[in-house]
């Protein structure tokens, strides 16, 4: 059951990592944080972003328990964060090897304190309209 429960969290942050860098394409700067940790995002164009990848969990629990969150330093750098998950650092640890390189103090999935994060860095996009909405490409 945990295997599973890592597996789709791991999915999940992933695609979140999709629609914050297709945010980031077309705004020009990922969104802005705040209390967001577990709720919908104040920001219209975010909303948008999410519901055209189908992104309908961000206000409920992570799968590993936790909520979900957005942190962002200045406009070239985001995180997306697992705040206080109510799984084991051993259990952490196997979702960064999903989704990174399997330590918890390097690369792009980090521990800070009692949050998880994916580390995200704006790259150079374009912004390109599809019949779904907007998507990004590298």
């Amino acid at each position: 059951m945990l295997r599973r429960q890592t597996a789709e969290c791991a999915q999940k942050v992933l695609w979140a990592a999709d629609a914050f860098d297709q945010y980031a394409a077309c705004m020009g700067e990922y969104p802005p944080d705040g209390e967001l940790a577990g709720a919908q995002f104040p920001c219209a164009e975010m909303i948008q972003t999410f519901a055209s990848m189908n992104i309908d969990w961000w206000g409920e629990a992570t799968d590993l328990g936790g909520v979900w969150d957005w942190f962002r330093r200045g406009d070239q750098t985001g995180y997306i964060a697992i705040t206080k998950p109510a799984v084991s650092e051993a259990s952490m640890r196997r979702l960064d090897c999903l989704i990174d390189d399997g330590d918890l103090y390097s690369g792009m999935f980090r521990q800070y304190g009692y949050a998880y994060c994916y580390i995200l860095t704006k790259q150079k996009y374009a912004c390109v309209s599809t019949l779904q909405g907007v998507r990004a490409t590298r």
